[in-house]
């Protein structure tokens, strides 16, 4: 078994509460998804009336992300757990450098992101399809789930693993500084939409290909910021 296979399996059996709350806020969030062909058609118009017909699909993207997050969050408490048992210090010793060891965790919080992001758009689709709503609705919504959902869980995970490679950290609530960095971006993509409905795919696209970049330039430069011994415990 590969590293970040063996790294995900043992984040999934960490704790199954994160596990719970994710696909309760995934299952949430298709439910919003899907409550604008229930709306009554005759709702009035007026120069203060809310475009429901563009807020809705977009409110619901700030939840299926939320349940990605949560979803990987396990990966990034296991490499506080792993760092502080000296996990890492036999890693080191077979070879692998700062950037493999990182590298198997980013992986494992990617695959488990992709596929609660996956079993939540599936859902979305088939309740939408059901309902009526349009295919190109739908399709936005989807884009702008994967989009916003993979670029954040992977900045919060690099960002966790970098900041707690710097000190100890216990796990539980005194969490690094590194998750509340890798979250604070995302906010724009979850506010900036509703403000302007009409450019929410453009909006949240541009921001997390800006998040994804900075992600991976974090990522590749872990072997000149970090050293080795950083990662013991």
């Amino acid at each position: 078994m590969t590293f970040w296979r063996a790294t995900m399996k043992r984040s999934l059996s960490l704790s199954k509460t994160y596990v719970i709350i994710a696909f309760g806020i995934a299952i949430y969030g298709t439910i919003l998804s899907n409550l604008l062909p229930l709306l009554p058609s005759n709702i009035p118009n007026s120069p203060t009336t809310i475009n429901l017909t563009a807020v809705f699909p977009v409110l619901s993207v700030a939840f299926l992300p939320l349940s990605a997050l949560l979803f990987s969050l396990p990966v990034d408490l296991l490499f506080v757990i792993d760092k502080n048992n000296g996990n890492f210090e036999y890693l080191l010793s077979t070879g692998m450098d700062q950037l493999d060891i990182f590298q198997g965790y980013v992986q494992s919080s990617l695959v488990l992101a992709a596929s609660i992001l996956t079993f939540a758009v599936i859902l979305n689709t088939a309740i939408g399809l059901y309902l009526g709503t349009s295919v190109s609705l739908l399709a936005s919504i989807t884009v702008l789930t994967f989009a916003v959902g993979m670029s954040a869980v992977f900045l919060v995970t690099v960002s966790m693993i970098a900041f707690s490679s710097l000190q100890r950290t216990r796990t539980g609530a005194n969490q690094p500084l590194g998750v509340a960095i890798g979250v604070i971006p995302v906010f724009p993509s979850l506010i900036l939409p509703l403000v302007f409905p009409s450019y929410a795919l453009i909006i949240d696209v541009s921001i997390a290909t800006v998040i994804l970049v900075a992600s991976i330039g974090l990522l590749l430069s872990i072997g000149r910021l970090i050293k080795r011994e950083k990662l013991l415990p």
